[in-house]
């Protein structure tokens, strides 16, 4: 299985990405593939968790959907959909509430 399916948290720096089971593991990963200093900040944030934004058993429910998506009825599918929209939008607002970083 993918280790971004399974992980629980994600580090970010720029453009690169990396998961893990713990913030550390994830850290470790990202820190691996960076050259010398950080070019943006590194942001460490949970994954495949509910928040505020996108609760826990939407999350759930996702992963669910996801790990079936060759058998879903067009219900399910349907559901799926929304619930991907719902995680997109998660995302932005996630984003959105985070602080800036001044140059």
């Amino acid at each position: 299985m993918d280790s971004m399916e399974t992980a629980r948290f994600r580090a970010t720096s720029g453009s690169l990405q990396e998961f893990g089971a713990t913030p550390q593991e994830a850290l470790n990963a990202l820190m691996a593939r960076l050259s010398g200093d950080a070019p943006e900040p590194i942001v460490i944030w949970p994954f495949n968790r509910g928040d505020a934004f996108f609760s826990d058993s939407q999350q759930s429910r996702l992963q669910e959907l996801k790990n079936r998506r060759s058998k879903l009825t067009e219900a399910e599918r349907e559901e799926w959909l929304r619930l991907v929209e719902a995680s997109f939008d998660a995302t932005v607002s996630r984003t959105q509430s985070m602080p800036t970083v001044k140059r």
